[in-house]
């Protein structure tokens, strides 16, 4: 780990240093805190308690990124967006142009994406659903940390991201557009957006376009980590009184290619010409029915996700060298609905009552080849039609006991019944498997002093396999991995404990985290290069999260750190071990400075800020350690807003001022070196 003027910490000192920071403004926040005045809006958030609650009353790890934190920082991807909110990590498995994301050491397969409460289901990916959403369209997005499955379900064990989208205006036609540039991949991103209201409707039309080059690392060039996506969306609702409804329709289309590397030193290389996704969506809101119902709330969707999937390998058979080309292309529908009723049996007591539906059908076709064509039996064609059907019934009954507590108690049945239909595939065989499983949660605050929160949960996650799992298989990443019908879910239990305090000048929030997963699915050697998908490792994960700031109203600074500590550890029979390629830390540590000039309708701003992570080290079975370096980087971002109701905006963000050569710990790819990504938009 390398900082200024050559001084080299290790892991020791930087533990040192950080826990002298944290004590720091904890010990200060002791001392001021609560004699700072309440000048603060209470923040509002859906997606924890699926209603709208004031996010200092709510029991789980909830993080908030707005819209205006999207805009100044020219975030061109849902991943980027997060990669600073405590618990998460964001990695690319080798493609550039599609990062995932990692809550408390989730990989994406055990992450739920939701847009606007609808979800963004995936069956053939080894590693969850893809972020095919354009940020253009984000007002804020709403993430829950730890297992939501009682209110989510099944793809909700390690935690949620809820992606909320923009919509209508308050004049009859308003616009906006912007342009970003960065540097890192010589790349630009376009979008422009219609919108407006009149009478009781409202509306937005937004359309988008990316072309990133390949990525400019300290060392080299990541020759075929190019990518382009176009995106477009529609909204149109109407809201009078009681009543609200909308419908919405979203395409996203992307061209992703991937680096050329080597498994097991043999070369290979991938692409994807497509990876699609187009939805239509609808909801209907019927409010203040009268004291006892609150509120109902009805949604539909429908969805088609397709990808394109190309492999190729370079093999040597004898003394000739032959070229295997691997080609798979799928394509997903899903269909969904949500019904909700939010109840109020008493003064003090509220209720809420509700049914999910999704069904899932995947056709998969792959054909595999060798050039030249020496290989008997070759070329091979296979295909597989599955489907899966999950019902779920769920209920949150949430409890004010006297003026400071709220107990909220939580349940949720689901019924999941998987089939693989059709296939010609002999490494597969056409069957169904089903499941009916319940999960729990508890959880509690107190509100006891003004601003300050005190809370507590208890929640259990539940996971069905995919049908790649149970069914598919899978031959990419030059081994190939047989599907198992005799794979259980996956499940865990979470506890954590938090306080929160936000009086307008002090923002805190602490949260201490415990996680206990068993049954966790993945693959097993059965010879030959050949694998099987199967119930082998468990998981115990313990952390703390922290977000610390002040706001200096007389000179407009807020210093602030966010961090994670963590330890993960994984058990199968016969070996375990700590070292997970899990960091001890990350975080982040800054200082940002904003002025208001009102007569002018103007705003500055500044941020100045530290990213960092230490040593991840990962044993194989075999003994074998591996470690990928601690890491920092220095950045700043600057930018303004001017004009009538702050029309002009304009920010420069410069990233890795020291063109520190790094790879964070899930990442396959080198990060990008020194770099600028500017943004100009305007609105009117």
């Amino acid at each position: 780990m390398k900082v200024f003027f050559g001084f080299s910490p290790g892991k020791k000192c930087l533990k040192k240093i950080t826990t002298v920071i944290c004590l720091g403004f904890l010990i200060s926040s002791a001392e001021n805190a609560f004699a700072q005045p309440n000048t603060q809006c209470p923040k509002i958030v859906v997606t924890a308690t699926r209603t709208e609650k004031d996010l200092q009353k709510v029991p789980a790890s909830v993080a908030v990124v707005e819209e205006e934190e999207i805009r100044r920082k020219g975030y061109t991807s849902v991943a980027d967006i997060l990669q600073d909110v405590p618990g998460i990590e964001i990695y690319d498995q080798s493609l550039a142009g599609s990062k995932r994301i990692n809550i408390r050491g989730e990989s994406g397969s055990r992450i739920l994406i939701l847009i606007d409460g609808q979800k963004i289901s995936e069956q053939k990916s080894m590693d969850g659903a893809p972020l095919l959403i354009d940020p253009a369209i984000i007002e804020r997005i709403e993430v829950i940390k730890g297992p939501a499955s009682v209110l989510y379900g099944a793809e909700a064990i390690g935690g949620v991201v809820n992606i909320i989208t923009k919509k209508g205006g308050d004049r009859i036609i308003q616009g906006s557009a912007d342009i970003i540039y960065d540097s890192s991949n010589d790349g630009f991103t376009e979008s422009i957006s219609l919108f407006g209201g009149i009478n009781n409707f409202h509306y937005r039309v937004t359309g988008s376009k990316s072309d990133l080059g390949d990525r400019e690392t300290p060392d080299k060039t990541l020759d075929g980590s190019d990518s382009e996506r176009k995106s477009g969306s529609f909204f149109l609702g109407y809201d009078k009184d009681k009543f609200s409804a909308g419908i919405s329709f979203e395409a996203f289309d992307s061209e992703v290619d991937s680096p050329a590397t080597s498994v097991n030193q043999i070369p290979f290389d991938l692409n994807l010409p497509e990876w699609s996704r187009k939805k239509g969506g609808l909801f209907i809101d019927f409010k203040d029915f009268n004291n006892f119902i609150k509120k109902i709330h009805l949604d539909a969707f429908a969805q088609e996700t397709k990808k394109d999937f190309e492999q190729r390998m370079t093999l040597k058979m004898g003394p000739r060298t032959v070229v295997q080309s691997l080609d798979t292309y799928n394509e997903q529908k899903t269909y969904g609905s949500n019904v909700q009723i939010d109840l109020a049996p008493g003064v003090n007591h509220n209720l809420i009552l509700g049914h999910s539906y999704t069904k899932d059908t995947l056709d998969s076709d792959s054909l595999t080849n060798f050039t030249p064509a020496m290989v008997p039996g070759y070329p091979s064609e296979k295909f597989h039609e599955a489907s899966i059907d999950t019902n779920a019934v769920f209920l949150q009954d949430e409890w004010m006991l006297g003026n400071d507590f709220i107990l909220t108690l939580g349940g949720r049945q689901t019924w999941v019944n998987s089939e693989l239909e059709d296939t010609d595939d002999p490494n597969s065989t056409k069957g169904d498997v089903s499941d009916s499983h319940a999960v729990f949660a508890a959880g509690i605050t107190w509100s006891g002093i003004q601003n300050f929160t005190l809370r507590g949960l208890a929640s259990q996650g539940y996971r069905f396999p995919d049908l790649n799992k149970l069914f598919t298989g899978t031959a990419h990443g030059g081994s190939t991995t047989l599907s198992n019908q005799d794979l259980d879910p996956e499940t865990s239990d979470n506890f954590e404990i938090g306080a929160r305090f936000n009086n307008g000048a002090w923002d805190i929030d602490l949260t201490a985290f415990m996680s206990l997963a068993k049954d966790y699915i993945t693959t097993e050697e059965i010879g030959g290069n050949i694998y099987k998908f199967s119930n082998v490792d468990e998981a115990k994960t313990h952390g703390l999260e922290a977000h610390l700031g002040y706001t200096l109203e007389s000179i407009n600074l807020t210093p602030y750190v966010t961090g994670t500590w963590m330890q993960r550890k994984y058990e199968k029979p016969g070996f375990s071990t700590w070292d997970t390629n899990t960091p001890d830390f990350t975080g982040r540590l800054g200082v940002r400075w904003e002025k208001n000039i009102t007569n002018h309708e103007s705003v500055f701003w500044a941020d100045a800020w530290m990213r960092c992570a230490t040593d991840a080290d990962d044993k194989s079975s075999d003994g074998t350690i591996t470690t990928v370096d601690s890491w920092q980087t220095f950045n700043l971002g600057l930018g303004c807003e001017f004009g009538e109701k702050r029309k002009f905006q304009f920010s420069l963000n410069l990233n890795n001022i020291l063109d520190e050569s790094y790879r964070t710990a899930k990442n396959s790819l080198d990060e990008a070196g020194f770099h600028g990504v500017a943004r100009v938009g305007v609105s009117f």
